[in-house]
């Protein structure tokens, strides 16, 4: 993943709580900038769909 280009934005709308609580968890696994953070999230991590 070193020699890849990144081109591609994508914008979120976040309420005061939301980004506050966001950056904070950026924070915590000493990601070095929300997109790695982000990124680390999605594609490094399995998703799962709960049924309630």
């Amino acid at each position: 993943m070193d020699n890849r280009k990144i081109k591609n934005q994508l914008k979120i709308y976040l309420t005061d709580k939301e980004k506050n609580f966001f950056e904070k968890k950026v924070k915590l696994p000493n990601c070095k900038t929300m997109s790695h953070f982000l990124r680390k999230c999605v594609l490094e991590k399995e998703i799962y769909v709960v049924h309630l």
